[in-house]
């Protein structure tokens, strides 16, 4: 009897950070992986442990994560999309499926990630949106030229240790950020992060930074302190999750240049 043939697939996810304990599989607590093997395991009928490639921590939505199985059941790919979205909560969605190389792992294959964070400034929170938000009182200060040029500070290729509790081991504390980038829309700004990798909170406590200088409670040239003294230990400031997302992952040159923008590219080489 010939045996089922094994497949590599590759989906991506998109979620509400609210109720999980993060995206990594955890002992007793639920969590993003912990639902959607239990989904897949269900689904093709064999154990299934995916991996995935950005960890979030609890709070932290994504549009775009992405991960990686192997299954051997015969499933087509819309049957697998179709399926685990029938199995799922309703705050996970599998937005796309497809067979992949081997190769490919979601964490190890990534060239870049795009990182979203969302700030409301208004009188008074909404609690509709008190989970998707970082929440400042719109009479407090906020000088938005000064987040312009201390974000520029953060571009490039830096140590980024300042931004950061701990490291894993073996982890290379230098990365690239490609390019970053301000809009605001009404009450709503949006802080936008397209990098090479990100370390642990990296992205959370250069916005709680960000925040503290633009505020006037440290100076502008804090940010660029932290990025030139990563020995002194990592910044006290630690955005809320809430307002965070995984917005894309990028896994091929193009995808980095078409996110970024050559211009920006072309200036780092």
């Amino acid at each position: 009897m010939n045996r089922p043939l094994l497949r590599a697939i590759r989906a991506t996810l998109e979620y509400d950070g609210s109720g999980f304990s993060g995206s990594q599989l955890q002992k007793s607590d639920r969590t993003v992986l912990s639902e959607v093997n239990a989904a897949l395991s269900k689904l093709l009928d064999h154990p299934v442990r995916a991996k995935i490639s950005s960890r979030t921590d609890a709070g932290v939505h994504a549009f775009g994560q992405v991960i990686g199985f192997r299954t051997s059941a015969p499933r087509q790919i819309d049957e697998i999309r179709h399926g685990l979205n029938g199995l799922l909560p309703d705050d996970i969605r599998v937005t796309d499926v497809a067979e992949t190389d081997f190769r490919f792992h979601p964490r190890y294959s990534a060239v870049g990630k795009v990182y979203l964070y969302r700030i409301l400034r208004m009188k008074e929170l909404p609690p509709m949106k008190r989970n998707y938000v970082l929440f400042i009182e719109e009479h407090k200060p906020f000088d938005f030229g000064v987040l312009e040029r201390a974000l520029r500070v953060l571009e490039g290729e830096h140590d980024f240790r300042s931004f950061s509790p701990r490291l894993e081991p073996g982890e290379n504390p230098v990365k690239v950020i490609r390019k970053t980038s301000v809009a605001r829309d009404g009450d709503l700004t949006e802080i936008r992060f397209i990098g090479s990798g990100f370390l642990y909170q990296m992205v959370r406590r250069m916005v709680g930074l960000l925040i503290a200088v633009v505020q006037g409670r440290e100076p502008e040239s804090a940010v660029r302190s932290a990025i030139e003294n990563p020995d002194l230990g990592s910044v006290r400031y630690n955005a809320n999750p809430r307002g965070l997302i995984l917005e894309k992952v990028l896994f091929t040159e193009d995808e980095l240049k078409e996110a970024a923008g050559r211009e920006s590219l072309e200036s780092l080489e």
